[in-house]
């Protein structure tokens, strides 16, 4: 898990590492955007030089409580590009957050990434 800024007046964003799947990466993040806002993250990326496709989908959890951030849809990337998709969820004080992500494989089945749980 990487995190970056400090302080509660500052946005806190924690990333998992990139997790590879084939011949892409992915990673989620949850984010204190600031003290009315938590942003969930995916970002998806082709590693390599030619065009590729995969189904992509995320959602945010609140106290347990899940809903769709991204519904599942086929993306193309470019060579080497890098995707990402946010939501925003509004801020409580002492609620839980986090995101969930996954990328289909070309076989079939889903890879997911599981940020950390914050505390807003």
């Amino acid at each position: 898990m990487v995190a970056f800024g400090a302080g509660p007046a500052q946005a806190a964003t924690y990333c998992t590492a990139w997790k590879q799947v084939e011949n892409f990466q992915q990673r989620s993040c949850v984010i204190t955007h600031n003290s009315t806002t938590i942003k969930h993250r995916h970002q998806v990326r082709n590693l390599i030089d030619r065009t590729q496709k995969t189904q992509v989908t995320s959602f945010r959890y609140i106290n347990g409580n899940v809903s769709i951030c991204k519904s599942a849809k086929v993306e193309t990337f470019s060579a080497l590009q890098t995707k990402t998709w946010t939501c925003d969820s509004r801020r409580i004080k002492g609620a839980k957050y986090k995101t969930n992500a996954y990328i289909t494989k070309q076989a079939g089945g889903n890879v997911g990434v599981e940020s950390r749980t914050i505390t807003g």
